[in-house]
């Protein structure tokens, strides 16, 4: 297995607290296959129940009485965006996921400040190792001078870390993908509490794979492989 496949079974382990043998994660080589193997390891927790649907009904009860807002306001298409207040969002977020318990999706930068980002990365980083790369081709200087890229990469983060207070956008956008994707991220909660059936299952490591090898979760279908469709090696 190639070191993308070690770190995605390692996901799975993690997120459903199993243990995939080394023989056996080599033998899962389609989505499919992914999805039988765990659902299967999984049988002390199967159950009809649909934690989405409660999760859904949980979150719009809260928000729906915090806010002041009313339950049409709150549907599996609206924007997640839109329920949560601008004002004081980064705190009022944070009380939100102390309250219930729950890990919630990562706040992310708005697009002027990720734009502002980028080109902070970019120069400091892809800028110097440019310039490194001249300096020591052409002019014969030390190659200590390669220590300015990971220099650069160190100031990246620090500029990154100074610009958390701006992380105000939640994603995924819309409340159903928002949903799917808390779910996610607190399965085993959900899962000791009222059992899992089999979609959500399925939804758990579709999102994993698709936040892991960066692939659209419509891409993720059963039939793919890993290394021939998915690009994982």
């Amino acid at each position: 297995m190639g070191l993308d496949s070690v770190e995605l079974i390692m996901e799975f382990e993690k997120a459903f607290e199993i243990r995939i043998p080394d023989q056996e994660a080599e033998k899962l080589r389609t989505v499919g296959e992914v999805h039988n193997y765990i659902w299967n390891r999984l049988d002390n927790y199967h159950s009809n129940k649909c934690n989405s649907q409660i999760l859904f009904y949980k979150l719009r009860k809260h928000c729906t009485e915090e806010f002041g807002l009313p339950k049409n306001s709150f549907q599996t298409d609206g924007k997640i965006n839109d329920v949560f207040p601008k004002e004081n969002r980064r705190k009022v977020y944070r009380d939100f996921e102390k309250r219930f318990q729950l890990q919630l999706p990562s706040l992310e930068l708005t697009k002027a400040w990720n734009y502002l980002l980028t080109i902070v990365g970019v120069i400091s980083i892809i800028g110097s190792l440019l310039l490194v790369i001249i300096l020591c081709w052409f002019y014969d200087y030390s190659y200590w001078l390669f220590l300015l890229p990971a220099i650069g990469i160190i100031f990246t983060l620090f500029i990154s870390y100074l610009l958390n207070p701006k992380r105000i956008v939640i994603t995924p956008f819309l409340i159903r993908d928002f949903v799917q994707k808390t779910l996610s991220l607190n399965f085993l909660q959900f899962a000791k509490e009222s059992g899992a059936n089999r979609n959500e299952v399925i939804s758990v490591i579709n999102q994993i794979i698709s936040d892991k090898i960066g692939v659209d979760l419509d891409e993720i279908t059963p039939e793919k492989s890993f290394t021939d469709d998915l690009g994982v090696d």
